[in-house]
């Protein structure tokens, strides 16, 4: 009885959304980087700086039916990147890591910016288990 539901809750219409979650940066040159994306469209950046944690809350988009997959952040309110929107690649590696490559640009813009492929500046991701 039980086998019967299981493929009524898993086709219920709704996307995947494998970005949820707490993420941090492998090998990052300029430091450690934490990507928290929140359900609601909401993430929180943290960069650790050497005289400590600093994050920056910011609202996210992402589209999942690109390939590569497409994620805007943006735009900034205070930081380095204030008044610019990050316009991004994703390659999931898997259901606990990616790589993303992202270019600033206006946040008024049409996504232009976007990276047509990955390069020597992308960074990788993992997920943060509790």
């Amino acid at each position: 009885m039980i086998l019967a539901i299981i493929p009524t809750v898993l086709s219920c219409g709704e996307e995947p959304a494998p970005l949820l979650g707490e993420w941090v940066s492998v090998a990052a040159e300029t430091g450690q980087m934490t990507y928290i994306f929140e359900e609601d469209g909401q993430s929180r950046w943290v960069l650790e700086l050497e005289t400590g944690p600093d994050t920056f809350p910011v609202a996210y988009q992402v589209d999942y039916s690109r390939s590569p997959i497409h994620l805007d952040v943006g735009p900034w309110s205070s930081g380095p990147l204030a008044g610019r929107t990050l316009y991004g690649i994703v390659e999931m590696q898997g259901p606990d890591r990616f790589v993303v490559d992202f270019e600033p640009g206006d946040p008024e813009g049409d996504g232009t910016a976007r990276p047509p492929r990955f390069s020597n500046q992308s960074v990788t991701f993992v997920r943060k288990l509790n």
